[in-house]
């Protein structure tokens, strides 16, 4: 039987495992610190404990969008301290929001040192027959992974999972800066695939794919819902991709 692709990318976040649990107490910690931090300069930052469903609804963006959502009130919070009118009736100014902006990036920026070391020490779930499916698509395809994480999260679960020397590259929005359809066509170009397919579980996904022009395989068991005119195929279980493909 011809196949029909000749390479196959994976996303990371709800397609190969799960980290939203161990996500939400790193950035929950991260809260904390951040919170006693902010207060000692007078900004009233209340500290925060996210769950997994709060992080698992912002998976699949590049990760200063998803402080934004995580934090919307920096900017009205800094706005009480340096914008105009007065705490009482703050207004906003490009000086408040500038600040508000430098705060979120730090409190991303420390969200991730916890976030790192918090997978480090407790790991997560991966998904079932995750090692033994790559296994035998390994024989029949190269397999990459794009992702729309920061540098050093891949290596994070290829060495949690003991998969690194299964895939033959990875790239994330870490490493271009790009959203995630460019990212794949860079993929693309680095190893001249002509015809991928992309395995991923939000609609995000989906998009991206169709902007890339490659195939799409929904990973219906992830976080996201996908109308069945945006994908190729589906799949229930991470396992599910061996009778599909090979």
């Amino acid at each position: 039987m011809k196949k029909l692709y000749d390479s196959i990318i994976f996303d990371v976040d709800g397609t190969l495992w799960d980290a939203t649990e161990t996500m939400a107490r790193a950035y929950s910690a991260a809260s904390e610190e951040m919170s006693r931090k902010y207060r000692e300069k007078g900004i009233m930052l209340e500290p925060k404990t996210f769950t997994g469903e709060a992080i698992r609804r912002e998976l699949g963006q590049p990760t200063i969008e998803i402080f934004h959502h995580l934090y919307p009130e920096l900017e009205d919070l800094f706005a009480s301290v340096y914008g105009t009118n007065g705490p009482s009736r703050p207004c906003r100014t490009a000086e408040s929001d500038e600040k508000a902006e430098t705060a979120r990036k730090d409190i991303m920026d420390v969200s991730i040192v916890y976030e790192y070391d918090y997978l480090r020490r407790y790991g997560c779930h991966l998904y079932d027959r995750l090692r033994e499916t790559l296994e035998v698509l390994g024989r029949e395809y190269p397999l990459f992974i794009v992702s729309n994480c920061e540098k050093g999260y891949i290596e994070l679960f290829t060495g949690f999972s003991g998969t690194g020397e299964l895939f033959t590259d990875w790239l994330c929005y870490g490493d271009t800066l790009e959203e995630k359809d460019r990212t794949i066509r860079i993929m693309m170009d680095r190893h001249r695939l002509e015809k991928p397919v992309y395995v991923g579980d939000i609609l995000k996904d989906a998009l991206s794919s169709r902007r890339a022009g490659v195939g799409f395989i929904w990973a219906s068991y992830g976080f996201g819902e996908v109308p069945p005119e945006l994908y190729d195929h589906r799949i229930e279980t991470f396992a599910d991709l061996c009778a599909l493909l090979c």
